[in-house]
């Protein structure tokens, strides 16, 4: 996402504002991080750009979708808590935080209810694989996974998705 500049002409008073908002320099992260690690050492952050943007499988840009979609929503709980709880660095971690929050959550749904023919269904090959690991971890505790079902294979993808606020994982 990028980030623009804008200019205002208004009264002082905004400027002063938007001065203050500036220089608390709060930065709120959303997505997979270098921590999160398949099983196999395999980055999450790997995968989930392969899925985003397609290689050997077509593009399932979830986290544009869901973007495009809540960014206004997000953007809005944001101006909610500052109005309530004012201008400050603590009220800024705070809303960052809960839109945070609120976006991570809005990307694991996006993913648990992707379309499985959105752009095309999973190849035999996928869906074969997928079977024959359902099969394997057959009463190892774990549930059967729909082998139809795209991004979502063994639940470490999803599960992986967090917040971070100024460096720290919000929860």
């Amino acid at each position: 996402m990028a980030i623009a500049n804008v200019s205002v002409k208004s009264s002082g008073l905004l400027q002063k504002y938007l001065h203050k908002v500036q220089n608390l320099k709060t930065v709120a992260e959303v997505g997979f991080f270098e921590e999160a690690t398949y099983a196999d050492g395999t980055p999450v952050a790997y995968v989930a750009y392969l899925n985003e943007f397609g290689n050997h499988n077509p593009p399932r840009p979830f986290m544009k979708r869901t973007f495009d979609k809540s960014h206004p929503a997000w953007v809005k709980l944001i101006g909610r808590v500052l109005s309530v709880r004012g201008l400050s660095q603590a009220s800024m971690k705070e809303a960052f935080g809960q839109a945070g929050i609120t976006a991570a959550g809005d990307i694991k749904k996006t993913i648990m209810k992707w379309n499985p023919n959105d752009p095309r269904p999973n190849k035999p090959a996928t869906i074969k694989a997928k079977m024959r690991k359902s099969a394997d971890v057959k009463g190892k505790n774990q549930a059967k996974n729909d082998p139809y079902r795209v991004l979502h294979d063994t639940g470490v993808m999803v599960n992986s998705v967090v917040c971070k606020v100024d460096g720290n994982e919000v929860k």
